[in-house]
This record gives C-alpha cells, structure tokens and sequence, in this order.
C-alpha cells in the first residue's frame, strides 16, 4: 500500500502490543481483528486432544494474522500465540474486507503472502518428522532472527520445547552445544545470536527452501 493510501486508511487500523505468550487467537474461535506485526514474531500453532501443541508456522513483520481471514473464513483453524514481544496493528474484520475491495494491490499482496504462509507450514510438517531437534532449533532461531530487529530476544526452553514437540531436556542439551559451539549465547530465558552463518551451516534444507519462497513471491521481506 502507497503512502498516500496509508494515510487514508490508518485510521483504521489501532496499534496492539505483542506480548510474549499472549494467545491472539484461538483455535475455532470467530475472527475479530487481524493482525499485522510491526516487530516481534507470532507462532501459529496445530492443538491436540491430549492439549499439545506444534509450531506450524512463523509469522513476524513480514506477514499478517490470520490468513483465514483472507480467504472469506469467519473462524481460526489454528490458534495463534506471541513467542517474541512487539508491536503490531490490528483492524477489524469488516473494515478489512473492505480494504481489500477497495485496494486490489493490497488484496494481491496479501494472496502471495498466503503462498509463502502456506509452503512454511507443508515443510514445517514435513521438516518435524525428518529433521532432527538440532537443525530444527537452528532453522527456528534463525526464523526469528529473521523477523527481529535484534540479535538478542527472549526464549524459554519450556516455549520453546512447545513449539518444537520435543522435551525440555533435549532443548537444554541442543542449546548447550550451539552455546559451546560460539553460535549462540543463552542465559536466563534470552537467546543472542552470535554466529548465523554457522547456524545456517548446521540448520536443514527447509529453512533455505521457505526463504526462497518469501524471495520470490515477496522480495524485501527481511532485511538480513
């Protein structure tokens, strides 16, 4: 959207914080706002009957919240959850629909947001059942430093044990050995990216794959 256009339709839009944990939305609950991060990265999340949870999706300043929205849906398929505190914009459903009537630009920027959405959640499932824990905490560290401004943001290994399906002990483990391996500095629930060329180095093909998708579709997605 042009800055002239911005600043016809701002009003519109309300700023909302992002706080670490919040759940924006959950699964089967009906659509009242979406959501456009300007800083800090938002997990879209696939529940369980026993009341576990999986990380499907990553979304940050380069996406919106929730794509069902987009598509006509009146409902959340998925819950949506703040793993890295921000900033974002919120705008309810209605206002939205018309927004995209009345701007095809927008509406074709959000349809190839969608694209990219959906070729990370396919290969996050398949990268979950293929990849081990250590390369996917390397392609979601590297995930989130994508989405942040900073080297440095806040992480539990409880959160982020959620997120990966996997137990607290194996984050510990994995996390010692990126920290020995000078990749990243972790202490008291922040993570410091100290290395990324070396966490890509030990990440899976699925981060590069899901990076070239956001390249071509939506160039200048992330400034790293």
């Amino acid at each position: 959207m042009s800055a002239s256009d911005w600043a016809r339709v701002r009003k519109l839009f309300e700023p909302f914080e992002l706080i670490q944990g919040h759940v924006l939305v959950e699964p089967g609950e009906r659509f009242s706002h979406v959501y456009f991060p300007e800083e800090g990265v938002v997990s879209t999340l696939a529940t369980f009957e026993t009341g576990a949870v999986a990380e499907t999706a990553t979304t940050g300043p380069e996406g919106m919240i929730s794509v069902g929205a987009v598509l006509g849906g009146t409902s959340a398929l998925n819950g949506y959850v703040v793993q890295v505190p921000g900033v974002s914009y919120r705008i309810e459903l209605r206002p939205f629909e018309k927004l995209q009537r009345d701007y095809p630009a927008f509406r074709q920027r959000l349809l190839a947001y969608i694209q990219v959405f959906l070729g990370q959640a396919m290969q996050s499932v398949a990268c979950n059942g293929i990849h081990s824990i250590e390369e996917r905490f390397a392609r979601w560290l590297l995930m989130c430093h994508d989405r942040s401004e900073h080297d440095r943001f806040p992480l539990t290994q409880e959160f982020l044990a959620e997120m990966l399906g996997v137990s607290r002990p194996s984050v510990n483990r994995v996390a010692r050995a990126l920290q020995r391996a000078g990749l990243i500095r972790y202490s008291r629930g922040m993570v410091e990216i100290k290395n990324r060329r070396g966490l890509e180095d030990v990440t899976c093909e699925c981060y590069a794959i899901v990076r070239q998708h956001f390249d071509q579709l939506l160039p200048g997605s992330f400034a790293r």
